[in-house]
């Protein structure tokens, strides 16, 4: 679900709410309000009933006097009077005022409760004559409630649809620059650094819209410095390629024209029985064939890559170790490194780091065992350590030879740490470097650019 649907229906949500409040409130007032109507009207009724018989004394016709009375409460809109006969048979009762806007009986049955029936006390002059009663009827008052209540329902009702509509245009409007801006990271992620996105209004946008805009210049930036190190990495590569023809041409090719031509000579002599002068050529095809292997080895060492370049990092440490194992026997090595590289900056680095750190203990702790650690952890960084047993680093007393200095300055110019102290488990030094695992992009920038400058 998108950002604005996702808004609206939150703020829908809290309107329902508020709809759902307005109308219970509106419901339980409606409730209150019919049956307080319902006892107001039983009250006048039977004040009107008192007042109609308070002269029951002077009255000469009973009946037609009870008969008036009911007759009085035709057309009212909330009481009824009813008349029953001695024998409790209906002799007169009063017609109600019909509602204006009669309502459902679901509605009716939801606002009003049961009907209140009163019988009449009557004066003894006319208990002979029969009962009256008064019974309520709140349809009118309900008809009345509903109408008062119907239009504020609709008024709330219509503003919280005009809020949601006005809100779902309004997010849409403040949304839109974050649409815009989702579709420029989607060039950038194809490799278009063109991407640019319009100043937006808002003070928060604008700020995440000058940041966009200078984070595609520097990609642009550096997507073109990327492809000059590649132009100038070919033409590096093509003049080593044409230096590598001119040295064979200049070096190696007359030496093979003059073994041709000397191997062409001795078929001569030899046909003429010339064994000196055979002798002779002979000597000199040896000597332009040990010319050639000169030429053909110095070739070789422009092309092959010397030193840690030439084994791995794992194989390279390997050596170092076998060199110091010939030399101080009585110390125990062992070396647990992933026959892998990282790169060739890593592992030029984790190198010498690994073998100033073996220069040091060995010269300085007098250890029996030393122990070199390598590993990966989830966080991307890579951790060495260099372990060993022998009598400690004396902190207070430390020079911060160039040694130290230069395994530090390594391990910052790569961006990570390195830590030398003293072992909290037993005697010893531990040597502790934390490099960060550069990506792939930067791994390969890198390389092109040292390339390059070579």
């Amino acid at each position: 679900m998108s950002l604005r649907l996702l808004l609206v229906r939150s703020v829908a949500f809290i309107l329902l709410a508020t709809l759902a409040l307005g109308a219970f409130l509106v419901y339980w007032h409606a409730v209150q309000r019919v049956n307080a109507d319902m006892r107001a009207a039983m009250v006048v009724g039977r004040r009107i009933v008192d007042n109609a018989v308070d002269d029951a004394e002077e009255v000469a016709l009973p009946r037609r006097r009870l008969e008036l009375l009911v007759a009085d409460f035709n057309g009212d809109r909330h009481l009824r009077a009813v008349l029953f006969n001695p024998d409790s048979s209906v002799a007169f009762y009063s017609y109600l005022q019909p509602p204006e806007h009669p309502v459902s009986g679901l509605l009716f049955n939801l606002l009003s409760g049961p009907p209140i029936v009163e019988p009449v006390e009557l004066p003894p002059a006319f208990k002979n004559l029969g009962t009256l009663m008064l019974e309520s009827d709140a349809h009118n008052e309900v008809a009345d409630v509903w109408n008062d209540a119907a239009l504020p329902l609709t008024i709330l009702a219509i503003f919280c649809g005009l809020i949601l509509l006005v809100l779902y245009f309004t997010l849409g409007r403040a949304l839109k620059p974050l649409e815009d801006l989702t579709f420029a990271f989607a060039r950038i992620g194809n490799g278009d650094y063109r991407a640019r996105v319009a100043a937006f209004s808002p003070r928060e946008l604008t700020r995440l819209s000058t940041g966009f805009n200078e984070m595609a210049m520097r990609l642009s930036e550096m997507e073109h410095r990327n492809h000059r190190l590649h132009e100038q990495l070919e033409t590096v590569q093509e003049e080593e390629r044409i230096e590598l023809a001119r040295n064979l041409h200049d070096e190696v090719s007359p030496l093979l024209f003059s073994v041709d031509v000397d191997a062409m000579t001795i078929k001569e002599l030899a046909q003429a029985r010339d064994l000196n002068g055979v002798v002779e050529r002979a000597h000199a095809i040896r000597s332009a064939v040990v010319d050639m292997k000169r030429n053909v080895k110095a070739l070789l060492g422009q092309l092959r890559p010397s030193g840690l370049h030439a084994l791995s990092l794992a194989s390279a440490i390997e050596n170092l170790i076998s060199y110091w194992k010939s030399r101080r026997p009585e110390i125990t090595f062992s070396a647990e490194c992933p026959d892998k590289s990282w790169g060739s900056r890593i592992d030029s680095a984790l190198y010498s780091i690994i073998r100033e750190s073996l220069n040091n203990a060995i010269k300085h702790t007098k250890p029996s065992r030393i122990e070199v650690l390598i590993e990966e952890t989830y966080h991307d960084v890579l951790v060495v350590r260099v372990l060993d047993d022998g009598c400690g680093f004396d902190l207070s007393a430390a020079t911060g030879g160039f040694g130290l200095i230069g395994m530090k300055e390594r391990a910052t110019l790569l961006g990570g740490t390195l830590v030398v102290e003293n072992r909290r488990d037993r005697a010893g030094v531990v040597v502790t470097a934390r490099l960060p695992l550069p990506s792939d992009a930067e791994d390969q920038a890198y390389q092109v650019e040292e390339i390059a400058a070579q």
